[in-house]
């Protein structure tokens, strides 16, 4: 390792405060809000129409709103709210519209986003509700998102390709409306991949698939379609209570709806997204803090551990990965910085598989 100098150290201590100032604004400051106000679940209303976060040619949108791309692209948005109640409403604030343009607009080079309201579980109900009142949060959340999902289908996807797109909670979301909307029917043609992060996507041990999902592999080439690519980032060993990289060892803990596999028999699906299917070290296109670099390398982890993308190095305008924020504590690793630290080799995979669909 090259020692440190002293003018490497200065610039580390310019970069860490745009860097930490992208991370508060997107999620981690709402880790600290005041605990309080209503504590009740948001009501159901089956007939209001969905309420479109980002949509082709909507104006203002996070997205982007561009259209003609050849594919789309559905979002679905990680734990954000900032509400005080177990679940969001349907309002758009502040942090929606943030995490959707860092995370989803970019994508708009080769996809049409479209991103629905739900209403999610919120960080207040993440931190202090109870086992049983958080799986109550996210089954209603997900009711929501599968309304979103439908009326898409209904009335805006017309036959095309599509891309699911989740981190976090959105990724949950995802997991299960693969699992019991799309595997198995018609729908399922039309899926060009699932770039599903942060969420402990779950395989057969030793394998590509047969965990969440009995049709849907993980992705082992860039042209392949129809597949998977999940990790969770961490840019040191994982410790043994990590929040990810390991399965569940007991049912219902993330929500009811997909009857989601658990066990020692299962192990998260780690798929690098620099070297599909492939266990070497891959440099990796990250966008961090506003700044694109080719600075981090990330290799999966393998063995009996957490799987899960280690991420090394830094430079080329980055800071190191040491010093990347592990928020709200160690044992998420880089959870708030999945989609950043590998978004140029995503966006490019997504233009490749859609092309690769649009020539099957």
């Amino acid at each position: 390792m090259t020692p440190t100098t002293d003018h490497t150290k200065d610039r580390d201590r310019r970069e860490r405060p745009a860097l930490w100032r992208m991370v508060v604004l997107a999620v981690a400051a709402s880790i600290t809000v005041a605990i309080g106000g209503a504590t009740g679940m948001a009501s159901a209303t089956p007939t209001e129409a969905t309420t479109w976060l980002c949509r082709p040619g909507q104006a203002a949108d996070p997205c982007g709103g561009r259209s003609g791309a050849p594919v789309d692209c559905f979002y679905v948005y990680p734990t954000v709210s900032l509400q005080l109640t177990a679940n969001a409403n349907r309002s758009i604030g502040p942090e929606e519209r943030l995490i959707a343009g860092q995370q989803a607009a970019p994508f708009g080079a080769n996809c049409n986003v479209w991103a629905p309201v739900y209403r999610q579980s919120t960080l207040r109900g993440l931190f202090t509700a109870t086992g049983n009142q958080r799986a109550a949060a996210l089954d209603l959340a997900y009711d929501d998102l599968e309304k979103g999902w439908n009326d898409y289908l209904a009335h805006h996807n017309n036959g095309r390709g599509v891309v699911l797109i989740g981190h976090s909670q959105g990724t949950l979301m995802l997991r299960t409306l693969i699992r019991t909307r799309i595997e198995n029917t018609p729908v399922q043609a039309r899926l060009v991949s699932a770039i599903l992060l942060g969420g402990n996507v779950l395989v057969r041990k030793g394998s590509l698939s047969g965990g969440d999902f009995s049709s849907v592999p993980a992705c082992a080439s860039a042209s392949q379609t129809g597949c998977v690519i999940a990790y969770s980032a961490y840019n040191r060993q994982p410790p043994a209570d990590s929040r990810f990289g390991r399965p569940p060892s007991e049912p219902g803990t993330q929500g009811t709806r997909g009857n989601l596999p658990f066990g020692s028999d299962y192990e998260v699906l780690c798929t690098n997204p620099g070297a599909l299917n492939s266990s070497a070290p891959a440099r990796l296109h990250s966008e961090i803090a506003g700044r694109s670099t080719r600075g981090y390398t990330g290799v999966c982890s393998t063995g009996e551990g957490a799987h899960v993308l280690r991420i090394s190095g830094g430079g080329d305008g980055a800071p190191p990965a040491a010093v990347l924020p592990t928020l709200p504590n160690a044992t998420w690793g880089l959870h708030l910085l999945d989609v950043n630290i590998a978004q140029g080799d995503l966006v490019d995979l997504v233009g490749t598989q859609a092309r690769a669909y649009a020539g099957r």
